[in-house]
């Protein structure tokens, strides 16, 4: 089930003016093709909460309904061409790990989600590769 929802805009220190929607992390995670095939990018994730909580929804049903909402691609536009990509990243459909975060009276999730995307300009950084080990 798709839960709509969108990512919190970043910005860091020394660019306050920049605004992207998440950043590439640099640790090394103990996922299989980590640094080869997938990275992890840190993400803010904006979602009305409150409200599939009181529908009885688990916390990992949301995030991966907002996973799945953030992986199709955005309506074609008047006659043009289908877009082929979701509009920030193809992220695989179970986070790596995710929090409940509270800010302003409202609730958030703040995610790490794996994504097939060494850069993408909607992130700050890019994907850092990991030499494999020799024998």
């Amino acid at each position: 089930m798709q839960i709509k929802c969108t990512l919190k805009e970043i910005s860091l220190i020394n660019s306050p003016k920049k605004k992207k929607y998440g950043m590439y992390l640099s640790s090394f995670f103990p996922i299989k093709n980590y640094g080869a095939k997938c990275w992890v990018v840190g993400v803010n994730i904006d979602v009305d909460y409150e409200k599939y909580v009181n529908e009885g929804m688990t916390d990992q049903e949301i995030v991966e309904g907002c996973i799945e909402y953030l992986n199709t691609p955005p309506k074609r536009k008047a006659r043009g061409r289908p877009p082929k990509k979701p509009l920030y990243a193809f992220f695989h459909e179970k986070p790596y790990r995710f929090y409940i975060k509270e800010s302003a009276n409202s609730k958030y999730i703040q995610a790490l989600l794996i994504t097939n995307d060494k850069k993408n300009k909607k992130f700050w950084g890019a994907g850092k590769k990991i030499p494999k080990k020799r024998k």
